[in-house]
């Protein structure tokens, strides 16, 4: 597998998505893939994932955008970072965070994904002022 390859696998799983597109995820996960949200949930296996996608996509919920900023690419264990902005309606409420994946290969798929979410709104508490202290 090259980095080519695991940019397009990505991009596809996260378009899926955004499409809702139940044959674009699935032509992106392994069937013994797992999943760990940032939000702590557990996706494991082919049928738990199918049931996940099909039952958060069939309601109102929506992702809103879900856009990439930065991939970069381990050749040795096979394994991307992936670095996104991220938006969507999940029962009638807007959430909105940037974060990062870890994603694991096998076969050209998905094997592993882990999210870690960072707070959209940042503080900077220590710059410092122009005025000179």
């Amino acid at each position: 597998m090259d980095r080519e390859t695991a940019v397009e696998v990505i991009n596809q799983y996260f378009r899926s998505w955004v499409e809702k597109d139940f044959n674009l995820f699935v032509g992106s996960i392994h069937e013994e893939a797992i999943v760990r949200e940032c939000t702590g949930e557990v996706i494991q296996g082919r049928d738990e994932l199918n049931r996940w996608f099909k039952q958060w996509n069939g309601s109102d919920n929506e992702v809103m955008y879900w856009d990439i900023h930065n991939i970069g690419f381990d050749y040795e264990q096979m394994t991307a970072f992936v670095e996104w902005k991220f938006k969507c309606k999940y029962k009638g409420t807007t959430y909105e965070w940037d974060g990062t994946s870890i994603v694991y290969f096998e076969n050209s798929l998905i094997i592993e994904l882990n999210e870690y979410e960072m707070k959209k709104d940042k503080s900077y508490p220590y710059k410092q002022d122009s005025v000179a202290i």
